[in-house]
């Protein structure tokens, strides 16, 4: 009884005083295109980058912020020092690749993989070429800097896998060649006839996909393997007892999936994410197919375990389909009992959806959880089911809050819990639990949440604490949140 009345004060505190974080601002000169925790200087401590553009092209500057968490637990409002990044720098990660304090920033060039220590103004950088054809990084990103993968754990020490034209080579940090590998190429052009009424700023336009790298044991050797996929065929490069890896396939799934129809005018989609679902030590398969128009909508989601080795993709083990939806599937263990659930978010898709959003300038999604059997089947009725609404800005054609967040435990009670921003308005919480996660609000916080956010732990207290941040609004600052422990569950807070 006492349990349940404290969680119930609990509650109704963070309905009451709206106060789950300790909101602070940074203002920045420039637009914040990204902005990401980490420990830069080795001290323990996670602190701040903020990356922000300055200008338009060709002036346009470029420069990382570091802000140093200090002693008390806050970040100072000017920055500890700022750092240019490199020109034609792509998308970055952050990693423990080097020896020198803390993490460091690892960047996609055109020709080849430059680390940047930025623990302080002293900036040390290592630049590791790339031999063969050119990184997807042509250039720098003209509308922002995001942040990718590129350093993968394989068997305990980090390879730096670089994504190229139709290659992904793998690298030790000190750039020792591991092996390329054939993932294939996929492009789509557009050329503008010069008898066109149609006005165009280039003379060829150029969509280049790379394929989806996950890493993992597929054979059951106790090695990492690499699995690329795209929308046609999924290709596994198992890694050798030397630990490189070979530059053809070890073997190929084909997918046959998209019809020629979509294939043709370049719509539906293939989506795959491979994972240890039953955790038997080796890699199963997540394919989720979106086919048709507004009028024939249709997402069909398959589910495939390993055995020995492979995937029978003539045989899946679960197979769901939703016609009239668009689906996004996510794996995701969201009570610790090292099992993954399929996450099944779904957005109606049809003319009426479309004639509503236009009215009620909000898209409709419902996020469904499917509990894994005994028998190694997802369960076909969902354990819990919860609709969320996310407002669309008609002046930016995006959303106006970031997208509901999932995956992530905020009351670090061991159950994922999902975030929503409230159309742009506030911080919603709720709280996942053994037998309906995510069903029900269980508190929320006033305050601007349009932009994107980013959940850590930046001062150790075992909570999430996050960073909020709008990359197309030139004046909004960026806004860190500190977890106050009033959740229910929060170890800070007694429950």
């Amino acid at each position: 009884m006492r349990l349940l009345l404290l969680s119930f004060a609990s509650v109704t505190a963070a309905h009451a005083d709206d106060d789950i974080f300790e909101i602070n601002e940074i203002s920045v000169d420039g637009r914040v295109v990204s902005a990401n925790f980490a420990d830069f200087n080795g001290d323990g401590r996670k602190d701040l980058m903020i990356a922000s553009l300055n200008g338009i092209p060709p002036e346009e500057k470029r420069s990382i912020r570091v802000h140093l968490l200090g002693s008390d637990g806050s970040y100072p409002t000017n920055p500890s020092h700022v750092v240019t990044i490199p020109q034609w720098s792509a998308v970055y990660d952050i990693a423990d690749v080097k020896e020198t304090p803390g993490e460091e920033l690892v960047l996609l060039r055109p020709d080849a993989i430059t680390i940047l220590s930025i623990a302080d103004a002293e900036v040390v950088e290592w630049t590791i070429p790339i031999e063969g054809p050119s990184t997807v990084g042509a250039s720098d990103d003209e509308r922002g800097f995001d942040s990718f993968q590129l350093v993968h754990d394989m068997d305990s020490k980090p390879l730096i896998l670089v994504p190229q034209i139709g290659l992904v080579s793998v690298l030790t940090t000190d750039g020792r060649l591991m092996g390329q590998v054939d993932v294939g190429r996929r492009a789509n052009y557009f050329v503008a006839r010069s008898s066109s009424i149609i006005s165009v700023e280039s003379d060829l336009q150029l969509y280049l996909d790379t394929p989806k790298l996950s890493t993992g044991d597929v054979n059951g050797d106790a090695r990492v393997d690499i699995v690329a996929a795209t929308r046609h065929e999924i290709r596994i490069f198992l890694r050798r007892p030397d630990g490189g890896f070979d530059r053809e396939p070890s073997y190929t799934h084909p997918l046959n999936l998209i019809s020629l129809r979509d294939h043709s005018r370049g719509s539906g989609s293939v989506v795959t994410a491979v994972r240890d679902v039953d955790s038997d030590g080796l890699l199963d398969l997540i394919v989720t197919h979106v086919e048709g128009t507004f009028s024939d909508t249709s997402t069909t989601t398959y589910f495939y375990r390993n055995r020995k080795g492979r995937w029978d993709l003539s045989n899946p083990d679960d197979k769901f389909v939703s016609d009239g939806t668009l689906n996004s599937d996510l794996l995701l263990d969201i009570n610790g009992d090292g099992a993954y659930e399929l996450i099944r978010i779904q957005f109606k898709f049809s003319v009426l959806e479309l004639v509503e959003i236009l009215l009620t300038r909000k898209i409709d999604s419902v996020i469904a959880v499917h509990r894994l059997l005994p028998d190694g089947r997802f369960d076909t009725k969902p354990s819990s089911r919860r609709k969320f609404s996310t407002g669309i800005s008609f002046d930016t054609f995006r959303p106006t809050g970031f997208m509901p967040q999932a995956g992530i435990d905020i009351n670090a009670d061991g159950l994922m819990d999902v975030v929503t921003s409230a159309n742009g308005k506030r911080i919603e919480v709720y709280l996942g639990t053994e037998s309906e996660p995510f069903t029900r609000r269980t508190a929320m916080q006033e305050m601007s949440t349009t932009g994107s956010i980013r959940f850590a732990d930046y001062n150790d207290d075992g909570l999430l604490d996050f960073v909020l941040y709008d990359s197309q609004s030139l004046d909004a600052p960026v806004r860190t949140g500190r977890n106050l422990g009033v959740l229910p569950g929060s170890a800070t807070n007694g429950v």
